[in-house]
């Protein structure tokens, strides 16, 4: 009697077997659907952005137009010229479905930043009686950094526009240089880097050097991280850090202080004669290299510039 039932049994487990693999049926069909577990829905509403400073916390009153929303292409407007309140708040006009692809953008003086966002689902009980969908923005305040610095690595300080590296008045060859930005904004300012969408560039914060006037090729210049020539102008330089750059103070105790150390030195063993190099550095949030080297020497359309130091290299 046990045998023939454990038979029977055999016999519908290797049937339905054969049938799964068949594709017959669906195992999955059998299972049965206790909803999802995440309490997450689909939602098609208004927008209510938030936008706050990254740092401090506080709300963004941008009291101006300072809002865009664009399409998934980054160009196509779907909302513009708004500003958010005092409580950093901005609502859309229309509704969104949830996995939109959208991008925003904001820009108050020199406080720019993009955002690339999908938008969320929503709870399922926030859904039914909320009449905004919420969305987060974090930003900033941008610093001050004019008071930056220069000096060769035996502390000499250079100031900007009155030195001039003389090699053959004993300066050196290999004069070695450390530049610092320093943020001397108020606490909780500094910088964020962001993509532009429309110019299909990176929004980072550059430090670059260029080299031109008589000679300038037989300079070589170590420990910075990319370079390029365009025509009779040679460029050199390596990205910031934007939170180094940022006077981030929690309490009483800052998580950064503001400042950030560039340093390279210089081969100028191939000058002779009459050779005069003019040696600029600067530093400019919102800027891209790879855009600087495609689009003759502009680090974008938008780059601000924060920084410039000139320097005069004489043989």
């Amino acid at each position: 009697m046990a045998k023939g039932k454990s038979s029977w049994i055999w016999a519908v487990i290797l049937i339905v077997g054969v049938l799964v693999i068949s594709g017959t049926i669906n195992i999955t069909d059998w299972i049965p659907d206790f909803g999802t577990t995440s309490g997450l829905v689909n939602v098609n509403k208004q927008i209510k952005f938030h936008l706050r400073n990254k740092y401090s916390g506080a709300p963004i009153d941008t009291g101006a137009s300072a809002m865009e929303m664009y399409d998934s292409d980054g160009e196509t407007p779907l909302e513009t010229g708004a500003q958010t309140d005092a409580n950093g708040h901005w609502s859309t006009s229309s509704d969104y479905p949830s996995g939109k692809l959208i991008y925003v953008r904001y820009e108050d003086g020199n406080n720019k930043q993009w955002w690339k966002l999908t938008i969320p689902q929503m709870n399922a009980e926030d859904a039914e009686s909320a009449t905004y969908n919420i969305i987060e923005l974090e930003s900033f305040a941008i610093g001050t950094y004019t008071a930056s610095t220069m000096k060769l690595a035996n502390g000499t300080a250079i100031t900007d526009g009155a030195w001039t590296h003389d090699v053959s008045n004993g300066d050196g060859t290999t004069p070695h240089f450390i530049y610092s930005c320093t943020n001397t904004g108020n606490d909780n300012t500094g910088l964020m880097t962001s993509n532009d969408p429309v110019y299909g560039q990176a929004w980072n914060i550059e430090f670059y050097i260029t080299f031109s006037g008589t000679g300038y090729e037989k300079i070589i210049i170590y420990d910075l991280d990319y370079d390029f020539t365009l025509g009779t102008t040679h460029y050199v330089g390596k990205l910031l850090d934007p939170y180094k750059l940022t006077k981030h103070k929690v309490g009483s105790m800052y998580k950064s202080l503001g400042t950030q150390d560039a340093s390279f030195w210089l081969d100028l063993t191939g000058l002779s004669g009459s050779d005069s190099v003019t040696m600029q550095l600067y530093v400019y949030a919102y800027a891209d290299h790879v855009y600087a080297q495609n689009h003759g020497g502009s680090y974008g359309p938008e780059a601000v510039q924060l920084d410039e130091i000139t320097v005069t290299v004489d043989y």
